[in-house]
């Protein structure tokens, strides 16, 4: 199975920004000495531009990084990560590679879903469902499928990252016209919840209005301090990492705590919605 270059792209962009940030250096005094533009450094640390060699051992002297460390960050320059994950995430699209190295390297991560399950929370049967509207050829629908199921190891890998979902209760009463398949996407739910590190919480319909409200997206917390954000539309995706740009989103989730319902109350909602779908 071939490498994936694009991954191992923005894995590395991640390292680099933190490195930076931990040297107290903007991507403008980086680009100087280095004969870029801060624009190029910017787009090197989000995993849209691909550093060479040469380029990634000048940063490694700019940021006083030596011995294995460097040698590491020198070795990783244009490869792929090696695990079976990364493997699978070479299936699926360009866009899609700065969410799955978040998910990797997050210590906390919030998702806040308006219409639909989280891809972190689908059983196979209905990230299928949901899928097979994209009308994809059947390999490579059940590629994207093993994917999606692939980026769930987060959940239980050690050290997994504390997790919260924020899902609208529109979310769990869409059944796509199919009530089995969605009972038993909720029954999966109540499962998850038991997690010790896993959160979901049910926005009611009947909740006051809150800023989260205006799109569904996915806040990554790191360990080095820092926040992401990631948002995905049908035919584009952005990850937001400049402060200033991630603080509404923040506040966001911070407004879902006064209008969500508890995790026992959210519960109950499923299971009381799981109870009616057994009767359809």
């Amino acid at each position: 199975m071939s490498e994936n270059p694009r991954t191992s792209q923005v894995g590395l962009g991640v390292q680099l920004r933190k490195l930076r940030e931990k040297a107290g250096m903007t991507t403008r005094s980086v680009a100087a000495p280095l004969g870029i533009s801060p624009s190029s450094v910017n787009r090197t640390e989000l995993g849209q531009r691909a550093p060479n060699r040469d380029e990634v051992t000048a940063l490694c002297a700019l940021y006083g990084v030596t011995g294995e460390q460097k040698v590491l960050l020198i070795d990783r320059a244009g490869k792929s990560a090696k695990s079976a994950w990364f493997e699978l995430a070479s299936r699926v699209a360009d866009q899609q590679a700065t969410m799955l190295v978040l998910e990797q390297e997050a210590s906390a991560i919030v998702g806040v879903e308006n219409a639909l399950i989280p891809g972190l929370a689908q059983t196979a049967e209905y990230a299928r469902l949901l899928m097979s509207m994209s009308k994809l050829p059947g390999q490579d629908l059940e590629n994207r499928v093993a994917a999606r199921l692939g980026r769930q190891a987060v959940l239980s890998r050690p050290e997994a990252p504390e997790v919260r979902f924020f899902l609208d209760e529109a979310a769990l009463l869409r059944t796509m016209n199919d009530a089995r398949i969605m009972r038993e996407q909720l029954e999966h739910l109540i499962v998850l919840q038991r997690r010790s590190n896993v959160s979901l919480r049910i926005v009611p319909l009947s909740s006051m209005p809150h800023p989260a409200l205006d799109g569904s997206f996915s806040l990554y917390g790191l360990p080095d301090g820092s926040a992401h954000v990631f948002v995905e539309a049908r035919y584009f995706a952005v990850a937001l990492t400049e402060p200033a740009d991630v603080e509404p989103f923040m506040k966001a989730c911070q407004g879902l705590d006064d209008c969500a319902l508890d995790e026992q109350e959210s519960t109950c909602l499923i299971k009381d919605i799981v109870g009616r779908l057994g009767d359809e």
